[in-house]
């Protein structure tokens, strides 16, 4: 992507032309309005790369992340958690009426059925298999867990990502599977999402009543804001400038508007329902405000928890037993 920003495909020709090396004539100094014209259309060729294909380019690589292939090739179809239950591997069918996978790790032994539940969503350009950590801690405090396929990974492999807006129905239609359980008690169902996750797992709660609680792990309070630290993080800092027309050739590719991504008010619409907020104070792809943006704007029973001195979605890899014991207490204390 940088190459695009700093080369055009300037041919030998046009470039000896502009060198003053075209034929003999340029020995006797180049024509002044022939080298304005070649100097003129190199200039539009350039104008014409940065601000028409690279943005476009730049949006599908966005749209489209594959940053975490390798990884995701290596886990496919496992999931290890060192767990005295066995993890079942589900299908059920989306909104869309495309298939949709899914990992449903049982409770602990000695918890009666039916189970509460947590399910839990990754973060942007991630996969399900990602939340295996996440599943282990939660089990641990006497929840089942479901972990499921979003936009882009999974039987969902191929599909652009979009930051929550259609992420949002997948993780409606994981909680409506969840309800089809006879193991599963569909009054307590809650909700753990790590950075895009969190935006998506309020949107999702938002529209779903039946999602009780919710804890939103570094998740942005409008996807507008992500904007540019996003680009500077996945693209390059020097596509800055061009922010306006990535963002909107990757609206015009998904059909959507960055301003409809609005996880902020989603936490409005929680009406009475539990929401429980962390975010690292040294976050730099996601603002730390976004926080508490998220936990302002939420009414009902409500917790926020800033981590000192950690980065983005690091929490619980620096501070493991607090992490798990924060969550686990919220859950059992509002599911």
């Amino acid at each position: 992507m940088e190459v695009a920003l700093e080369r055009a495909d300037i041919s030998p020709e046009l470039l000896g032309h502009l060198q003053g090396r075209n034929d003999n004539r340029n020995r006797r100094g180049p024509a002044p309005g022939r080298l304005a014209r070649g100097a003129a259309f190199a200039g539009l060729g350039l104008a014409g790369l940065v601000f028409g294909g690279f943005p476009i380019v730049a949006a599908r690589r966005i749209i489209y992340p594959n940053w975490s292939d390798e990884y995701y090739r290596a886990t496919l179809g496992k999931l290890e958690l060192d767990l005295p239950v066995k993890p079942e591997y589900v299908e059920f069918a989306g909104r869309d009426g495309k298939p949709l996978g899914g990992w449903f790790v049982p409770a602990p032994q000695d918890v009666a059925k039916p189970w509460p539940v947590v399910m839990l969503a990754y973060g942007y350009g991630g996969f399900k298999e990602q939340m295996a950590g996440y599943s282990k801690s939660i089990h641990e405090g006497g929840f089942a867990t479901f972990l499921f396929d979003m936009s882009g990974s999974g039987l969902r492999k191929g599909e652009p990502v979009t930051f929550g807006y259609k992420e949002r129905w997948q993780a409606m239609d994981a909680a409506n599977y969840l309800r089809t359980r006879n193991d599963v008690d569909p009054a307590r169902i809650g909700a753990l999402g790590v950075s895009m996750g969190g935006a998506t797992t309020l949107l999702a709660a938002a529209e779903d009543p039946g999602i009780k609680a919710v804890v939103a792990d570094s998740s942005y309070a409008d996807l507008f804001g992500m904007v540019r630290p996003g680009i500077s993080a996945f693209i390059s800092p020097r596509a800055l400038f061009l922010a306006p027309l990535i963002v909107r050739s990757a609206e015009t590719m998904l059909g959507m508007k960055s301003g409809e991504v609005r996880p902020d008010e989603a936490a409005a619409r929680l009406g009475d329902r539990a929401l429980f907020v962390i975010h690292g104070d040294r976050d730099t792809l996601t603002d730390p405000n976004s926080a508490q943006r998220l936990y302002d704007a939420a009414t009902g029973p409500k917790e926020l928890w800033v981590v000192p001195e950690c980065g983005h979605a690091y929490a619980p890899v620096l501070a493991p037993d607090e992490y798990k014991q924060r969550v686990n207490a919220f859950f059992q204390r509002y599911l």
